[in-house]
């Protein structure tokens, strides 16, 4: 068997090769950053065939303080994404950021050894400690090198959210701890059923608070926009793929899985809510005209369909939610890479400035138009299949949650307009001389298709790794 620990030890010791290479300069950073992602991606599929091991290391015995790791039911699939979009992202890195690489490197290879630490912690303080340390990270990200007329703004904006969003999750472990008497996640899973009911409920809508403000959900989702479109293509990569996860996974973890009487108690207006999400935020994407805002807005429609599916607390829409959040993560991540090309050889992501780009990029169109058919939901691809689960398993509790499909036929109109505009309409001679994507570019939208393509056609992989 594999240890998870092996998963945490590989990226430890590419950060102190990328620290001690910022004074040395002997070898390639991205060298470092490579050689890392292939080692521990290979460390996860094989631990996908033979298994996963726990560790455990007691720290302050007092307060129950643990660096435990470990698989809960639902850790798997967020695991795959941990792994695989950080690595995805490296073509992104290599492209775009020219300014101190390495210390880039270093924080992004900070943000994913924490993002790994998030999904196989089974100590709750342990988890929280990886989960602040991300948000640090990204902060500094927006902050150092996002686009320089917003950054700082953004970057504010971003800690603040997310950093309330913090507090009401240590609020709900401490709570815990309290009346269990532990911080460890299946000690608080056999005792959350005999806690007291305002204090479970008091715990839920901490945790709620949490993942309203991290997947984002109305009314918290401001932030997000002015983070995508502020932060590197790296960056956006990890941001919509995996730490908006973040916030589905917790609220799973640590909401819906404990605490189900409260949620079905809360049910009504929180699905009101999910749908009510969906259909703004399409509506507001449809009037954008950047790129990486349009595909920002969208990523608050697909997780508000998670949001649906998980506090429909059927196992099929919690499966739905948490395929959803996988395959989103990859096509998201993948749109954003395609935005990161356009702005690059074009200078602009403003879809009303572009024009005929498919004569002169045949390649990027193929891509542009794979993902915009991706995100869409077309059978034999990823989203199809998760967008599927979660409206059967949302419609068995209530059936008034159809009405989200209206955020859906908003969405198809958005993307299929700005794939029409960019590619398709009159040729803006100012782009008649841009060249395609690179072969390194061509191989990451590649393996990005893989994905989408594989959990489309053979989802049963991913759902194998859910045990609700």
């Amino acid at each position: 068997m594999i240890s998870l620990l092996y998963l945490l030890i590989v990226p430890l010791l590419g950060l102190i090769a990328l620290l001690v290479n910022r004074r040395e300069k002997r070898i390639s950073d991205m060298f470092l950053l490579l050689l890392v992602f292939i080692v521990d991606s290979a460390l996860f599929f094989v631990g996908i065939i033979v298994g996963f091991s726990t560790f455990n290391l007691m720290l302050v015995p007092s307060i129950d303080f643990a660096f435990s790791l470990g698989i809960t039911g639902i850790s798997l699939p967020f695991l795959l994404l941990a792994v695989a979009l950080p690595a995805l992202g490296l073509v992104s890195l290599y492209d775009e950021i020219k300014d101190d690489r390495n210390l880039f490197s270093i924080v992004y290879l900070i943000s994913y050894l924490s993002l790994i630490g998030v999904f196989v912690s089974t100590n709750l303080l342990s988890f929280f400690i990886f989960w602040e340390f991300i948000l640090v990270a990204f902060f500094f990200v927006i902050a150092f090198w996002g686009e320089e007329e917003r950054r700082r703004i953004a970057s504010m904006k971003f800690l603040i959210f997310t950093q309330f969003g913090s507090l009401t999750l240590l609020a709900a472990f401490i709570l815990l701890f309290i009346y269990t008497g532990s911080f460890n996640l299946i000690t608080i899973q056999s005792a959350s059923s005999s806690l007291p009911a305002f204090i479970a409920q008091v715990c839920f809508f901490l945790v709620l608070v949490t993942a309203l403000i991290k997947m984002p959900i109305f009314p918290f989702h401001s932030w997000l926009p002015d983070a995508h479109v502020t932060a590197p293509t790296a960056g956006s990569i990890l941001l919509a793929g995996v730490l908006l996860k973040m916030g589905g996974y917790a609220l799973i973890q640590f909401g819906v899985l404990l605490f189900p009487s409260v949620v079905r108690s809360f049910q009504v207006p929180l699905l009101i809510l999910g749908i009510f999400t969906t259909i703004y935020i399409t509506l507001v994407a449809s009037a954008q005209k950047d790129l990486k805002k349009i595909i920002a807005y969208s990523s608050i429609f697909y997780m508000s369909l998670a949001f649906i599916g998980a506090v429909s607390l059927s196992n099929l829409g919690l499966d739905g939610a948490i395929f959803l959040m996988v395959s989103h993560g990859f096509i998201a991540g993948m749109l954003f890479a395609l935005a990161g090309i356009l702005k690059e050889k074009t200078g602009t992501r403003l879809i009303n400035e572009l024009g005929g780009l498919a004569k002169n990029l045949p390649m990027f169109a193929f891509f542009i138009m794979f993902s915009v058919i991706a995100t869409l939901g077309v059978p034999g691809l990823s989203n199809f299949i998760g967008e599927l689960v979660v409206f059967f398993g949302s419609y068995q509790v209530y059936p008034f949650v159809l009405l989200a499909l209206i955020g859906a036929l908003v969405a198809t109109f958005y993307y299929t307009n700005a794939a029409k505009l960019m590619l398709f309409s009159a040729q803006n001679k100012k782009f008649s001389g841009v060249t395609d994507i690179s072969t390194l570019e061509m191989l990451q939208l590649g393996l990005f298709s893989v994905f989408i393509l594989v959990l489309g056609i053979l989802p049963g992989i991913l759902f194998g790794g859910i045990t609700l």
